[in-house]
């Protein structure tokens, strides 16, 4: 468990699942929880057990966004701490090495749908319901991560106005990737996450590195930045290996990679 108690997490079979767990909040975002999010990420990162990672909350909601409480600081420091957490926290989804995939259900909402944005895939239940209500206190939601993977003019309109969406909308306009049965959210995000797993981790990484890096390239290097990255993985042993077997199966024949 976290050090503060706020989330809950699992490895298995290659895929790593963290429970939000602040089921009196609905899941808020409080400055503990960023800091506990951090602290079960960080240590994935160089962990050859994990190749995806599943973040999740429950069947009725993911978050319900901020939570008020929060915002009442008795110090300075408190105050700098909730900056803190939040910065390092979306830092770490941001930049994370390995394919993070939300699982979201109910209100995901706020800070809630920030976390979803900033993860690299987005499974979500049928009840599931988006949107920025912050700004109606006048705080801003991350843009960045929103206007990278939907509309320009309809990220605006979700950032401004505070409207919240469907699930059908969310898949329409690409907010999410996948829209889970009824009761199977979880499962359908980790059925997503093992896939992922099944191949080998350094491979995982070097995708993941590639589609981050790649669209801020122009042409000509991003694809010496893939070539190079295609040469590198065939020095792994694990790879070779599976490339035999495959060939031994299929025969000299066979496809190529």
């Amino acid at each position: 468990m976290a050090k503060h108690g706020t989330m809950r997490s699992e490895i298995e079979n290659g895929v790593a699942t963290v429970y939000l767990d602040r089921p009196e909040k609905r899941n808020a975002l409080s400055t503990e929880l960023f800091e506990d999010l951090v602290e079960t990420l960080t240590p994935w990162r160089r962990d050859d057990r994990v190749a995806a990672v599943v973040i999740t909350g429950t069947e009725d909601y993911f978050s319900a966004g901020l939570d008020l409480d929060t915002m009442n600081w008795k110090t300075e420091a408190d105050r700098l701490r909730w900056y803190d957490a939040t910065y390092y926290g979306y830092l770490e989804l941001l930049e994370y090495p390995k394919p993070t995939i939300a699982a979201v259900a109910g209100a995901t909402l706020g800070g809630g749908c920030d976390i979803a944005a900033f993860c690299d895939m987005r499974v979500a239940a049928p009840n599931a319901k988006f949107g920025f209500p912050q700004i109606k206190f006048g705080l801003t939601p991350f843009v960045d991560p929103l206007m990278r993977l939907i509309p320009p003019s309809y990220a605006k309109m979700l950032v401004l106005t505070g409207r919240r969406i469907d699930v059908n909308e969310a898949l329409r306009i690409g907010l999410v990737d996948e829209i889970a049965p009824a009761g199977e959210l979880l499962a359908s995000a980790q059925k997503m996450a093992s896939e992922i797993a099944s191949t080998s981790v350094e491979t995982v990484v070097r995708c993941t590195e590639m589609v981050r890096r790649s669209s801020a390239m122009d042409p000509l290097a991003a694809y010496v930045y893939g070539h190079v990255q295609y040469r590198d993985v065939h020095w792994n042993p694990e790879i070779s290996k599976r490339m035999l077997e495959a060939r031994t199966k299929v025969g000299s024949g066979g496809q190529r990679g």
